[in-house]
């Protein structure tokens, strides 16, 4: 199910994430942003009148009002929320996790598809332009191995969801853009620090069918924050910093100068500093968003995507010795 341009959109749920995705929506021209609902009204009246749009009293009201809708609820509200906007034949990006079980998320994939309304999951680093430059610069059949780093201060706000399902899921996700194969070898290890049953620091160890392997580790816990990956290949090593969206490749030279003295000159590598482009990832996102909804096409960040992430997320916290 096809709509023109602009499409109607609204929003559910202005904590700080919500705000962004009202920020950026407000200064689209594919989209008419509408209104939002909030489970608090001064939230919600706060943020209709900065933006002169509607607050909604129900979800459902917003619902009938638009085409598509932004989930930015808690993870463990996304299943009860997408099916009332199917309900409704609204369009649907949930932010991650798609939900915090596969049947939850099995629930929105499979509503969605019966309904024929596009589903697309906010994996924002999959549209940092550090990210997207990967795909002009890596051989897949020549990575080697990958590191993942998401560190960051303790957030009192997280509490439906663990260190893996709220951070470590975005390295997943492009993880498995980067490696589509099977899984052969997975541990890993962890700890509960402010969190009586949830993981607060984890690192994941993940072999793949043909002998690539990875790590992760992610910490909510960690006082610098980091977002960074190093991808090392049979001829040059990539680092990512997803904050600064910088790209750099390493890449072995041996280059000898001679310089007539009894000493020489030897370079060991050179370092390329790739050019990103300027985008913020948000709008990157809604863009592909909208793009689908009026082309008709899956999202990059689709529903199966996002369960595949959300399925290792799952083996990663299932298996992780705490200590």
């Amino acid at each position: 199910m096809t709509c023109s341009l602009p499409i109607r959109v609204g929003v559910v749920g202005v904590g700080n994430m919500g705000r962004n995705h009202l920020r950026v929506l407000s200064t689209m021209p594919q989209f008419s942003l509408v209104g939002l609902f909030d489970v608090s009204p001064k939230d919600a009246k706060a943020q209709a009148e900065l933006y002169g749009i509607t607050a909604f009293e129900t979800f459902e009201a917003l619902c009938e009002a638009v085409d598509a809708v932004h989930i930015v609820v808690p993870s463990s509200l996304h299943k009860e929320y997408a099916l009332v906007a199917v309900q409704h034949k609204c369009h649907v990006l949930v932010e991650k996790p798609i939900a915090l079980t596969l049947v939850d998320a099995d629930a929105i994939i499979d509503a969605c598809k019966a309904e024929g309304v596009t589903l697309c999951v906010g994996h924002v680093e999959r549209y940092n332009p550090a990210v997207i430059t990967l795909a002009d610069i890596l051989d897949p059949t020549d990575i080697i191995a990958l590191d993942f780093q998401r560190l960051s201060p303790y957030d009192p706000r997280i509490s439906d969801t663990d260190i893996v399902h709220d951070l470590m899921i975005h390295d997943v996700d492009v993880l498995n853009w980067l490696v589509p194969k099977p899984i052969e070898r997975l541990q890993s290890q962890g700890a509960r620090i402010h969190s009586k049953d949830a993981l607060d620091y984890a690192q994941a160890f993940i072999e793949f069918e043909g002998g690539i392997v990875a790590s992760l580790t992610g910490s909510r816990v960690t006082e610098t924050k980091v977002r960074a990956a190093r991808i090392t290949c049979r001829d040059k090593v990539v680092t990512i910093d997803y904050i600064n969206r910088n790209v750099e490749v390493s890449r072995a030279t041996h280059y000898t100068q001679e310089n007539g003295r009894s000493t020489q000159y030897r370079q060991e590598n050179t370092i390329e500093k790739v050019m990103v482009p300027e985008k913020e990832p948000l709008l990157a996102e809604f863009e592909e968003f909208a793009r689908s909804i009026t082309q008709g096409i899956e999202p990059k960040t689709s529903g199966k995507d996002a369960r595949r992430a959300l399925e290792i997320c799952d083996l990663i916290t299932a298996s992780t010795t705490t200590g």
